[in-house]
């Protein structure tokens, strides 16, 4: 049997794991479904946090809005629910100085400083792997950065 893995998860994929009706929603629920199944360990960069208490109202406004139901009182409380579930179903990746060091030192083969951190938080605390839609550090990162659907591949390898 493989070892567990560790994934350090990019906000983009717990937004579309919490919104499900994001782009990429199904595969996102699909990659924490095996990670609970077949094991492995989930890691955030504390940033991640603070993204998504921001994004997470800001989507279900806009969602709202466009149904014509704006129940503004609901968008703050769901997105403390999605940091709670977050800090109970993961592990705060190291996010200080030598972090902030290390995105520094990753500029020149990516340009975007947020990234670095999500990078340099998953390289401080030994991640296989970072999982990401974010299409420029898949390719900058590659092999270290995957997505949630080669999270699973990788996953089913296990069981």
């Amino acid at each position: 049997m493989l070892d567990a893995k560790t994934f350090l998860v990019d906000t983009n994929v717990w937004i579309d794991y919490f919104m499900a009706t994001e782009p990429h929603g199904k595969e996102a629920i699909a990659f924490f479904e095996a990670v609970d199944q077949r094991g492995g360990t989930l890691l955030y960069a504390p940033t991640t946090l603070k993204d998504v208490f921001f994004l997470v109202p800001r989507i279900l406004r806009r969602e709202a809005q466009a149904a014509s139901q704006l129940e503004d009182t609901l968008c703050v409380p769901a997105a403390w629910a999605c940091v709670r579930t977050m800090t109970e179903s993961a592990v705060a990746a190291p996010l200080s100085l030598p972090e902030c060091d290390l995105a520094w030192a990753l500029r020149s083969a990516h340009g975007d400083l947020e990234d670095n951190l999500i990078i340099a938080a998953a390289e401080t605390c030994n991640a296989d792997y970072v999982v990401s839609y974010d299409l420029a550090m898949l390719e900058h990162f590659s092999p270290a950065c995957i997505t949630p659907e080669q999270a699973c591949n990788l996953l089913s390898i296990r069981s």
